[in-house]
């Protein structure tokens, strides 16, 4: 029997992901592909536009067999940490063979090699890292100058080509997750993407970005949204049409249903809940949470009576060496409690929660329980608390966003 994992968000599923599964099925023959997949927030540091759940049926529905959740300390970590979480949950599972991923590019060795500079840091590279950070430049920006300042002599008649795969979002990632399967018997297995660019904003084509799905739900909900959202008639959302050219019918059909029902969250939904911590954390200071330094702390607390919303604040905090991405992160961690400590903490105490799978999928189930190194959780109320605190927290929070009646320990696997 041969497993494929994919770790990724799914905010929402497109048609870009079905290719994607699609294409793993055909190029590599697994009997089975195993999701791990961000929880209610992401790694982009804000919630996720729909639940956990109904992202897990959209996946189940479209070529997927088994989904688990990546904890949201991971979730909502650098690509660091949200790949070396991604691969710790499957390489726990003891069943998966290997991790397909998308990438712009596809250069298998060139990522490899990269990522090994990146596991063993060379001293040159190094120097040249903490040089670009002090001169003011982003990490983001400073590893990718860094890097091509490395390999510049290898790659020196194709410097423009080296330039533009470290500085692809899916790339880096990618370069990730080789690092961290380095630490594992699982093998990398790059598809190529098609479509859109991460950050593209196009809505006209068959292979939009998820970012361009989420900005059509935006623009449909946000002119609808004087009038009454909880109501089964969907018709004052008719521009969502265009859902079903961007998604696989069955996964349209679930996201319409929830922007009709009132069970979307966007980014600034989170604002006022960010301020309350915010203002009781104020006087000691935020360095205490995952990826906030001495500086941010200082500069969050002589700004916090500018504090308007949450994507305002981030736009009022960003600067040349602080990305957007990178404060949101941090607030977002405020918000969820989650620590330094917490990532050490969570990869060794690892755990598999099991979010949905597929009712054809009972030999790979079967030998999940036979292998996994991890325990497995199908009920919370029957999973030590402290293990699973932290995404028990973030689903509660969110539940409260999205209006939902259901909470951790009522909502069951999801089940196709």
């Amino acid at each position: 029997m041969k497993v494929a994992g994919v770790i990724t968000e799914y905010n929402p599923f497109h048609n870009g992901h079905k290719y994607q599964l699609k294409q793993i099925k055909r190029q590599t023959s697994a009997d089975y592909i195993v999701i791990v997949m961000s929880g209610d927030f992401v790694q982009r540091g804000e919630p996720a536009i729909i639940d956990k759940y109904e992202r897990t049926r959209m996946a189940l529905l479209s070529g997927a067999d088994l989904v688990l959740e990546l904890p949201s300390v991971f979730a909502t970590a650098s690509a660091e940490f949200f790949a070396g979480g991604g691969v710790s949950v499957l390489k726990n599972t003891g069943v998966v063979d290997m991790l397909c991923y998308g990438v712009e590019s596809v250069d298998h060795e060139l990522t490899k090699l990269v990522a090994g500079v990146l596991k063993n840091p060379p001293s040159e590279y190094s120097a040249s890292l903490a040089q670009l950070i002090q001169g003011g430049m982003s990490f983001p920006a400073a590893r990718s100058r860094a890097l091509c300042e490395y390999f510049r002599d290898t790659y020196d008649s194709a410097s423009e080509k080296l330039d533009a795969f470290i500085a692809s979002p899916n790339n880096i990632l990618s370069i990730e997750y080789e690092k961290a399967l380095m630490d594992c018997d699982i093998t990398g297995f790059p598809i190529q993407r098609v479509g859109e660019g991460y950050h593209s904003t196009d809505s006209t084509s068959e292979f939009s970005s998820a970012t361009a799905v989420r900005g059509v739900i935006s623009t449909v909900y946000n002119t609808a949204n004087h009038l009454t959202v909880n109501s089964s008639n969907t018709s004052q959302f008719g521009n969502l049409t265009v859902l079903h050219t961007l998604m696989p019918a069955d996964c349209a059909k679930i996201l319409t249903h929830c922007i009709s029902s009132g069970h979307i969250v966007f980014p600034d939904a989170i604002s006022d809940l960010l301020y309350y911590r915010l203002i009781s954390e104020r006087n000691a200071g935020y360095e205490k949470y995952a990826d906030c330094t001495k500086e941010l702390s200082a500069k969050i607390v002589k700004n916090i009576y500018k504090y308007e919303s949450f994507t305002q604040f981030c736009n009022l905090l960003k600067s040349k060496n602080l990305t957007y991405t990178r404060i949101s992160r941090v607030l977002t961690h405020i918000l969820l409690g989650i620590e330094n400590d917490d990532f050490n903490i969570c990869m060794d105490n690892p755990y598999l929660r099991i979010l949905g799978f597929k009712k054809s999928s009972g030999e790979l189930m079967h030998l999940l329980k036979k292998r996994a190194s991890a325990p497995i959780i199908t009920k919370v109320a029957d999973a030590p608390y402290e293990l699973i605190s932290k995404d028990i927290f973030a689903a509660d929070l969110y539940g409260r966003l999205c209006h939902s009646q259901q909470n951790e320990f009522t909502h069951g696997v999801v089940i196709i």
